[in-house]
């Protein structure tokens, strides 16, 4: 994650400025050279074919134009996708929302993701599990989420039970939630965390998101703390703090268990949750308040520590977490 913050800060900071000037321009789809469209994705990629393979270089060449000119015309399809486990008037408002609400972090996502396609040629593949436009990437680092569109590396699947899509999938979700908020109170404070960053609380939140969805859209999911069959939530790689939970170990490792059918559980993991603030929607309105902002609050988490609230036993969640 180190690696990651130090290649995205840079970055991120230069384009949240980019699209505080030029706000329509962040969620819209269309071009100054429609003639390019696709086309120079396909160019690209036959270059970089033609130039990485030492054998059979015409054959890799458009290969690797063909593919990318498919990842060109999924990643613009991504604007449009939506959760499939959605009702139809929710699916629809996941849409607007993407290119309203979250319009800044959806046109970092498109541009990026055109960057790492076209300029790049890091793309193998693009897919849209859950509403999401997942990018399997050649790259170093493991993933990051820019609204909908979700950059990570080949090891990441469109698959509920990988680690890496259950924790990106994460972010996705506040993304949803904070709209024009999730650059300035997660974004930011994310890429600048230091220590241990799985402790951080907007990272934290982001497990949490995605431990309750996976688990709401299907009750089989998760129901046991078998670690070594790697299906359902990897509590290891995307863990949760230890004043939560139950400690469970798996050979060397051990980490903390949560039941998702303990009420208990579900009520101390709802007291991690990261709400944005009135000043992370108004520092829109005054440049570069959104940047200052952010980086407030990304002072601010570094100090913290994740202290969950204390919830109240009630007689009928009294049995332990983790027991079924």
């Amino acid at each position: 994650m180190k690696s990651l913050a130090k290649h995205f800060k840079s970055v991120f900071l230069a384009l949240l400025c980019v699209l505080f000037i030029l706000p329509s321009n962040a969620s819209t789809t269309s071009s100054t050279n429609p003639d390019f469209f696709i086309i120079d994705s396909w160019v690209s990629g036959f270059i970089a074919g033609l130039a990485k393979t030492k054998e059979k270089r015409w054959k890799a060449a458009w290969k690797r134009a063909n593919q990318s000119a498919k990842n060109d015309a999924r990643i613009w399809g991504g604007l449009f996708v939506s959760d499939t486990n959605s009702k139809s008037g929710k699916r629809f408002l996941e849409v607007g929302s993407r290119l309203t609400y979250q319009g800044p972090q959806t046109g970092i996502g498109l541009f990026m993701a055109h960057f790492y396609n076209t300029i790049l040629c890091k793309v193998n593949t693009v897919s849209y599990p859950n509403g999401s436009t997942l990018l399997n990437m050649n790259v170093g680092w493991t993933g990051i989420c820019f609204g909908n569109y979700i950059l990570a590396k080949k090891n990441c699947a469109p698959d509920p039970n990988n680690r890496i899509f259950q924790h990106e999938y994460g972010h996705y979700l506040q993304s949803k939630r904070m709209g024009f908020a999730y650059l300035i109170r997660v974004g930011l404070p994310a890429i600048m965390s230091k220590g241990n960053h799985d402790a951080h609380p907007v990272e934290v939140d982001c497990n949490r998101e995605g431990f309750l969805y996976f688990n709401r859209i299907n009750s089989s999911f998760q129901n046991d703390s078998a670690y070594y069959d790697k299906k359902g939530w990897d509590f290891l790689y995307n863990p949760f703090p230890d004043t939560i939970g139950v400690r469970k170990s798996s050979g060397k490792n051990s980490f903390q268990y949560l039941n998702f059918q303990d009420s208990l559980d579900r009520q101390k993991i709802e007291s991690l949750k990261v709400k944005a603030k009135w000043f992370d929607y108004a520092g829109w309105f005054a440049f570069p308040a959104p940047a200052i902002i952010g980086v407030c609050n990304a002072s601010k988490y570094n100090r913290e520590q994740v202290k969950p609230k204390e919830v109240p036993l009630n007689a009928a969640d009294s049995a332990p977490a983790g027991t079924k």
